[in-house]
């Protein structure tokens, strides 16, 4: 019992010790989530239609592959306080710019510049939580990051509702929550976290270990990112008022985590190809009862929600496929590649569901969906058939992770491979140190071994 304690309130005392970096993160996912449905209405009123709106969503989703290329370069130049500071106040610049340039190419490159930087100023809050993560708070210290990550983003969302996207009134405020994010980090990060891991590993290596793993990843990305991206278009196309959209697009995100660990949970004491197969199978059938269901029903509040329930656990159970087949030793670089395989499928959705939309309506958006979806259960049925399965003592653990989560997500999964050797690491860290300055101790300890 007292060890029960301790452990509480070590896990709580580690939180609290990162509390400036979840603070930084809240006022990101919230000043993000509120620019992301902002643009899409905004962006509806002046005319712009469906798919030049995909290709907008599309540019922030390749400004994250540019981040995952160039912001390690720039850590290693000018350090991670430089590096947040910089690209946090850019990202906060660039909506202000959005609010004033109104045209379909100045949002797209603006936005591009906005991935770039969200990409940097994740890859820094990551690498700073998971350094000051230990082997006993790392998996509450994820927890509270999702938590921070989906609920910043509903409510940013929400935001929507206070004045009217027409004005510039919105734009500022999505402005000020980014730039408020520098204040907590510069004031309270005194040394900068190691560098990202670099481990490599191809992606066409990666494709004929484990197929699978790259097929869902795309297909899954390609769902997930159409459900973040261009759920607001959706609702703006069918004449949603924008109180209605911004209660749409957060039943996704609300669902999104309401069926993360059962799901997960399912997927590491059963075959997990066939508990991904039954979710796909699931999520498509939802899909479908979306496109079909009149968009002024509630009853369309509800299917999207359960789709978001369905649909976003997909993401870290194919990442726990991969590494069912993939070697311990390569399990971070399988980990980049797939997240390179993720932004492939989120930047083809935007446009390809843009271009749907604004060619057969808008509930060309939900048939698009389930058409992905039905695309990823058939070929699930067939890699069943044709690979035998792994067995399932032999899985490794499902993690609760999203699209494109960074380092914290994948160190969880490391210390879920192999606890007892990371807490050996830790121990033996620790054992040197006192050794260190206490050298005496280390001479009466050899002497009651003797």
């Amino acid at each position: 019992m007292r060890s029960s304690s301790t452990g509480r309130t070590s896990t709580i005392t580690s939180i609290f010790g990162v509390w400036a970096l979840f603070l930084a993160f809240s006022f990101l996912q919230v000043g993000n989530g509120l620019q992301r449905v902002l643009l899409a209405v905004r962006g509806d009123h002046e005319g712009f239609g469906a798919s030049a709106m995909g290709v907008i969503m599309a540019a922030h989703f390749a400004g994250y592959l540019l981040g995952a290329k160039l912001i390690p370069v720039m850590l290693g130049s000018v350090g991670h306080i430089r590096v947040f500071a910089a690209l946090a106040s850019s990202s906060s610049a660039a909506v202000l710019i959005n609010a004033v340039l109104v045209t379909t190419p100045s949002w797209s490159f603006v936005y591009l510049v906005s991935g770039l930087c969200n990409a940097g100023v994740f890859v820094v809050l990551e690498s700073w939580l998971n350094d000051r993560a230990t082997n006993e708070t790392r998996g509450s210290i994820l927890g509270v990051y999702m938590m921070i990550m989906m609920g910043g983003t509903a409510g940013g969302q929400a935001l929507l509702n206070l004045g009217s996207p027409d004005a510039f009134e919105l734009f500022v405020l999505s402005s000020v929550l980014i730039s408020l994010a520098v204040v907590p980090v510069t004031l309270s990060a005194s040394t900068s976290p190691p560098m990202p891991s670099d481990d490599k590993m191809p992606l066409r290596e990666l494709y004929r270990t484990i197929p699978t793993a790259v097929v869902g990843i795309i297909l899954c990305s390609y769902v997930q990112s159409a459900a973040t991206s261009m759920a607001a278009v959706f609702g703006t196309q069918s004449g949603m008022s924008s109180a209605r959209i911004t209660v749409f697009t957060s039943a996704a995100v609300v669902g999104a985590v309401l069926l993360q660990i059962p799901l997960g949970s399912l997927s590491d004491r059963y075959p997990r190809r066939a508990v991904i197969l039954s979710v796909t199978t699931v999520a498509c059938g939802l899909a479908v009862a979306g496109a079909i269901t009149p968009v002024t029903s509630v009853v369309l509040i509800g299917i999207n929600m359960a789709f978001g329930a369905f649909v976003f656990p997909l993401y870290g159970q194919f990442v726990a496929l991969a590494n069912d087949w993939v070697p311990p030793q390569k399990r971070i670089g399988a980990a980049s590649a797939l997240v390179l395989a993720s932004s492939f499928g989120a930047m083809a959705a935007p446009i390809s569901i843009g271009i749907a939309v604004e060619s057969f309506g808008p509930e060309a958006y939900f048939w698009s969906l389930a058409v992905s979806l039905g695309l990823l259960a058939l070929y699930l049925s067939y890699r069943i058939r044709v690979r035998q399965a792994v067995p399932v003592h032999r899985q490794s653990p499902f993690q609760p992770i999203f699209a494109r989560s960074g380092e914290i997500a994948h160190s969880v999964g490391r210390w879920a491979r192999h606890p007892l050797a990371e807490w050996n690491h830790h121990l033996y860290q620790h054992n040197c140190e006192v050794d260190e300055r206490h050298p005496s101790l280390k001479t009466e300890s050899a002497d009651e071994a003797s």
